[in-house]
């Protein structure tokens, strides 16, 4: 289905969106810096890793390989220097394999460009689609007792405090689910395959209930400009993909 309004946002209007939806994701992330962190050197470290997220993951949107690709080594770097200086030496897994994700696509995304020089999506086949969800089945069962192992060694990713969200989900089990399904996506975005948006739509929502129940703001309005530029990827890549 085609939406006019979303056709020219990814089309003949795609540069003034993303400038728009930059500008709005700087005010919004500044205004959550100012008014939820004491501004300490990290803080302030965290800020601008997270502008350098927002110019990649509009251009990841957008299928541009060098700046999506090589301003995500830059972030993800940067938010494993935050989580090792944070001491969450747990949570440093994520994007280190982020950034090898990230390292691996530049090279990988070189070699199915349009003649724009645009990454050229694929569509997933019902074997793709089945070896996900026995990806993310698979992950969720064995990650509590992988963290477990890591925690005997001072490396948990996830702390179980018992907590819980709105009186009876395990916040224990929401970050599990956020953190399984964000690899899933992650790869599923390296390899082309445009369904990829549509876990990062369901993860950005997980993460925005972890980040709430957290009280870590900035991550929560990080996590909503995000999930704007989620519907925008999602509709770019399968008008890309159908051609």
């Amino acid at each position: 289905m085609r939406i006019q309004l979303l056709d020219n946002i990814t089309g003949k209007w795609a540069m003034q969106w993303i400038i728009i939806w930059f500008i709005c994701g700087v005010i919004a992330l500044s205004a959550g810096f100012w008014l939820t962190t004491d501004h300490t050197t990290l803080d302030w470290f965290y800020l601008a890793v997270s502008f350098i997220g927002l110019v990649c993951v509009v251009s990841l949107s957008f299928r541009k390989n060098v700046m999506g690709n090589g301003f995500g080594m830059g972030a993800t770097a940067g938010e494993v220097i935050v989580q090792a200086t944070s001491g969450a030496v747990g949570l440093m897994l994520a994007p280190l394999f982020n950034f090898f994700t990230h390292v691996y696509g530049i090279f990988y995304w070189s070699k199915h460009t349009d003649p724009d020089g645009d990454m050229i999506p694929k569509s997933a086949s019902k074997a793709v689609w089945l070896i996900t969800a026995a990806f993310i089945i698979v992950g969720l069962a064995l990650f509590p007792t992988v963290n477990d192992l890591l925690a005997s060694y001072d490396y948990a990713v996830v702390q179980d405090d018992n907590s819980l969200f709105l009186g009876f989900i395990s916040f224990f089990w929401i970050n599990v689910i956020a953190f399984v399904l964000s690899i899933t996506a992650q790869a599923a975005m390296i390899l082309r395959y445009s369904f990829n948006w549509w876990l990062w739509i369901i993860v950005n929502f997980v993460w925005l209930i972890v980040n709430l129940m957290s009280g870590n703001y900035i991550f929560a309005i990080q996590t909503m400009v995000y999930q704007v530029n989620a519907f925008i990827g999602l509709y770019e890549w399968h008008r890309s993909e159908q051609g």
